[in-house]
């Protein structure tokens, strides 16, 4: 069996990663000798890190050169597997969804089998948007998603593609307890040892109010001179000041370094550059530390995370991470994906819109989500055990069954 994954930004973003990582092993788990292949411009890297093989291309490259590469190996897979996290919507930008049609028209043309690997499916308003959405949709033989929202957003814009609304891949994952080796690599990066490692409180945060939703192109391709009129809104900079006034009494409270967990690794994303400047404000920044250096893979990463205490994000798959790693968690989603997925673990009111943050309430609410999650924590560890292992059971049900006439 021979399997190609078209993943989403992997070798950028350790969110995507984490849903690569949930779908090679839903692969091997159904097909348990297949050669299993994705996309990466780093592929010996990520080959080391995924135990797969990766053509050398980018998943978003628009080169002709590796589209022939990436069709020519359709041609010769059994399967198209389409994975990634929230691609298919318009609140970010409108180019993207023409991008995705016009690759797997071409895709769909020299392979059949193709099968959307559960996806969301984003805040999406303008009716064009909802065609291109649709007719890209039925360009697969079955589409998995990763919540019933997804689902019926694509049943009431006429999708005609059998949807199936399961969860979040990420949740099979796996979590490797940090090495020497590992915790070698974390102190030469951070200089965080493992002593203070150890009890920690992680933070997934990501820069927000600070681009115009649903244009129709993505913001990291706006030129800098218009950027500048949204990079220092006055929303931008409550949320900041927030998260500074959060961070420092999380600090105080629990006498606990506090970790960064960057996601997303681009420069137009600047995960790692919001959480310094979080740091830049706080009443001892010797006590936070950033996880910037790229040099850990999905499993270590998770293992990293696994030594919290607690952990707080607006980053999502920061927080389905650490869910995997055991970690009690607490959520400001900016779109409903984060409502979602808390929902679907049982811990819904742990969640809050990220708008919170504006509000004069914020830093106390969160602090008492906090007191509640490390109050309860052995209750809240063994209900997060129990979610993680009922969401994976029914992914590797609900592949197989839509795969059951691959062989």
């Amino acid at each position: 069996m021979r399997v190609l994954i078209h993943n989403s930004d992997s070798p950028h973003n350790r969110g995507d990663r984490a849903i690569l990582a949930g779908n090679v092993e839903l692969a091997r788990h159904r097909w348990p000798d297949a050669e299993v292949v994705a996309l990466s411009q780093y592929p010996e890297r990520d080959a080391s890190w995924f135990g797969i093989r990766f053509l050398p291309v980018s998943p978003y490259s628009t080169g002709i050169g590796d589209l022939f590469r990436l069709l020519r190996a359709a041609r010769g897979a059994d399967v198209v597997l389409w994975g990634g996290g929230e691609i298919l919507k318009d609140y970010t930008n409108k180019l993207g969804l023409v991008y995705w049609l016009l690759k797997f028209v071409l895709v769909r043309a020299v392979n059949r089998h193709v099968v959307g690997a559960f996806q969301g499916i984003g805040p999406t308003s303008a009716g064009i948007s909802k065609r291109l959405i649709r007719a890209t949709v039925d360009l697969t033989e079955v589409f998995l998603v990763r919540d019933d929202e997804s689902r019926e957003k694509l049943l009431s814009w006429g999708v005609r593609t059998p949807v199936v609304s399961s969860f979040d891949p990420a949740v099979v994952g796996t979590v490797t307890a940090p090495d020497d080796d590992v915790l070698e690599r974390l102190a030469t990066a951070t200089g965080l040892t493992a002593e203070r490692l150890d009890g920690s409180i992680g933070i997934g945060v990501r820069r927000w109010f600070h681009y115009k939703r649903s244009g129709w192109i993505p913001f990291r391709f706006v030129p800098k001179v218009f950027r500048k009129a949204h990079a220092e809104s006055a929303e931008l900079q409550r949320y900041r000041a927030a998260l500074v006034e959060l961070v420092d009494r999380v600090v105080a409270r629990w006498d606990a370094d506090v970790v960064f967990y960057p996601m997303h690794m681009e420069a137009s994303e600047g995960d790692a550059a919001f959480a310094r400047e979080v740091i830049a404000g706080l009443r001892d920044p010797s006590r936070a530390h950033v996880v910037e250096a790229d040099v850990f893979s999905p499993a270590e990463y998770a293992g990293l995370m696994s030594r919290s205490r607690l952990f707080i994000a607006s980053r999502l798959h920061s927080a389905i991470v650490a869910t995997i790693a055991g970690v009690p968690a607490t959520v400001l989603y900016y779109v409903d994906k984060g409502r979602l997925f808390f929902e679907q673990i049982g811990m819904q009111r742990f969640a809050r819109p990220i708008e919170a943050a504006l509000t004069p309430s914020f830093v106390d609410d969160v602090l008492a989500s906090l007191e509640e999650l490390d109050r309860d924590r052995d209750r809240v560890v063994a209900d997060l055990a129990t979610g993680v292992e009922r969401m994976g059971d029914a992914l590797r049900d609900d592949f197989a069954q839509a795969t059951r006439d691959l062989r």
